[in-house]
């Protein structure tokens, strides 16, 4: 299934799930009834019924703040460089598993994510004094928020399925003015925040918004480093 049908499968459900009158049923698979949860976990992401990504993004901080902690007790050097390596090799890959499918907009999810970045910062920098700005401490290993990485990944991910995938998606005319560029696309309305908040709505208002030189990139690796 590509990206095209998984969104339009995904509004359908979206839609559905707002009528008055929601329609259940009994699904069988060999003979057996299916159980019916709030919530299940699938290649690594939980999905709950109302497309609401709280409990995935508990889980990921509990299991991403555990790894910190087992380093913090056990990677006892004074090397800056060492615990970088390690918390970039460890403990951000887990923050960001899949980030492109689940990125959060609400303030309260994204600052729960941003918080074990800070608290790794407060390691690697060796400085748990609270009077201390942890903003210097992510300048100093030159570290971008991970709210600013998961959109380069979403917008990464785009280019990438734009040019292997046909997506269903209209373009505009070129428009004569600086924010625009030749591959804008239209902004199409939307009813609820989970829909407004899904990939490709809110990957496409960031995808107008980069300068023509960076969408024209000739290959994804160029367009990630200089988006």
């Amino acid at each position: 299934m590509g990206f095209a049908e998984a969104n339009n499968i995904l509004r359908e459900e979206q839609h559905g799930f707002w009528k008055r009158n929601i329609l259940t049923g009994t699904y069988h698979l060999h003979g057996q009834n299916l159980k019916r949860v709030v919530e299940t976990k699938y290649l690594g992401v939980t999905i709950s019924q109302d497309l609401n990504w709280d409990t995935h993004i508990s889980n990921t901080t509990n299991r991403a703040n555990k790894t910190l902690g087992f380093l913090r007790r056990n990677l006892r050097v004074g090397s800056i460089n060492i615990k970088e390596t390690a918390y970039k090799a460890l403990v951000r890959p887990t923050l960001e598993y899949v980030s492109p499918v689940w990125d959060p907009h609400t303030a309260k999810n994204i600052d729960s994510i941003e918080k074990v970045q800070r608290r790794a910062a407060r390691w690697v920098v060796n400085d748990h004094c609270h009077t201390s700005s942890v903003d210097s401490m992510l300048t100093h290993p030159q570290w971008s928020t991970l709210a600013d990485r998961r959109r380069a990944a979403r917008l990464t991910t785009f280019k990438h399925h734009r040019e292997e995938v046909s997506i269903n998606t209209p373009n505009t005319p070129a428009r004569s003015t600086r924010q625009s560029h030749r591959e804008t696309y239209l902004l199409h309305s939307c009813n609820t925040n989970y829909r407004k908040y899904s990939f490709f709505p809110r990957t496409v208002r960031d995808w107008n918004s980069p300068p023509p030189e960076v969408i024209s990139s000739t290959s994804v690796e160029c367009f990630k480093s200089r988006i």
